[in-house]
């Protein structure tokens, strides 16, 4: 379903780090079309075969690190109840386009589908916020930007005149308490500079406290940036030695002669998916080192592959991904793996 039922396309394409984006693609349902209603096998290809919207997406596939995301947003639900300790924190880690943006909206999505399970329907509730670190955190007043762009508040006197925003931070407040606020998703924190922590942690742990929330924070480096941020402000905490913050890692999912299980139950759940007339299941399995080749066991540059080489098998009638297709997509490239010796 693309987009879900009773969803306005425009509505559809709005980031996740808006409210109304966020509950559309909490709400998004993805299922693969029925070949038998699609243009059949030899037809004329037909840019209107929702075949390609659906390969454009699919469905997202289940990693390590997504299905550890499940046990992490139920430890942060249990764990969310006042405590004079203060609620957890989490990071999440790892080299880029391993998807770990996707791993951070799991948890966010997993938490308030319990939290629906849990507690009696409100539609005013809003659990979850989930903002993008904005860029040269100078001051308190920049920091409660992007937490007024998710809520909708106005925060500025006159756009037109390029006047300073307003502190939203009251504001902010007031509705985390009021609207059952428990966590707050934060992407990107690696954009933070290390002039900049100080200030960005000091309005996040202001946050925490006062409304009681739990912060998630996602980006490469993100374990050492949080960990940095708290020993400038005070030593790490008892019973944490020098990890400090639990820390979920997403990495590359690796390949080789004796260690292949995974990225092969990885491509076969995308073998699945798959919705093309001349694919029988199993052949997208037997590209497995070639996919490992180009993307490095990589989630982010295998998706669009995969996604991509299924929209052009559509495209041109061959209805099939074979080598050839895969090597003419502009994806990045891994042909020097040192997991594959060459």
């Amino acid at each position: 379903m693309y987009p879900p039922a009773g969803t306005d396309t425009d509505l559809f394409f709005l980031p996740a780090t808006t409210r109304i984006g966020w509950q559309v693609q909490l709400d998004r349902v993805v299922v693969p079309p029925d070949l038998a209603a699609c243009p059949p096998a030899g037809a004329e290809p037909d840019q209107n075969d929702p075949r390609i919207r659906y390969h454009a997406t699919m469905h997202t596939v289940q990693t390590p690190a997504l299905k550890k995301a499940v046990a992490v947003a139920r430890r942060l639900w249990l764990a969310g109840s006042p405590r004079s300790e203060g609620p957890l924190h989490l990071a999440i880690d790892g080299p880029g386009e391993t998807g770990m943006t996707t791993v951070l909206r799991q948890i966010g999505r997993i938490f308030e589908g319990i939290l629906r399970d849990q507690l009696p329907y409100d539609p005013k509730r809003i659990p979850v916020i989930h903002i993008n670190t904005p860029l040269a955190p100078s001051s308190k007043l920049d920091m409660s930007i992007p937490f007024a762009e998710f809520l909708g508040h106005k925060h500025t006197k006159d756009p037109e005149s390029g006047q300073r925003s307003i502190d939203m931070s009251g504001p902010i407040c007031h509705v985390m308490k009021t609207c059952g606020t428990r966590l707050v998703l934060v992407d990107g924190i690696d954009r933070l500079d290390t002039s900049e922590l100080k200030t960005a942690f000091d309005y996040f742990g202001y946050l925490a406290a006062e409304c009681n929330v739990s912060f998630v924070y996602c980006g490469p480096g993100s374990r050492e940036l949080v960990n940095e941020a708290r020993r400038g402000k005070r030593p790490v905490p008892p019973g944490q030695g020098s990890g400090g913050i639990p820390t979920l890692a997403v990495l590359p999912i690796p390949y080789s002669a004796d260690d292949y299980g995974l990225f092969n139950e990885v491509v076969k759940s995308f073998d699945d998916g798959l919705r093309l007339h001349q694919h029988t299941p199993g052949d997208l399995l037997k590209l497995a080192t070639h996919l490992h080749r180009r993307t490095g066991g990589y989630m982010k540059p295998l998706s669009y592959l995969i996604c991509q080489s299924a929209q052009e098998a559509i495209e041109t009638g061959t209805e099939a991904i074979t080598p050839e297709l895969l090597d003419s997509q502009l994806v990045g490239c891994f042909d020097d793996d040192p997991l594959l010796g060459s």
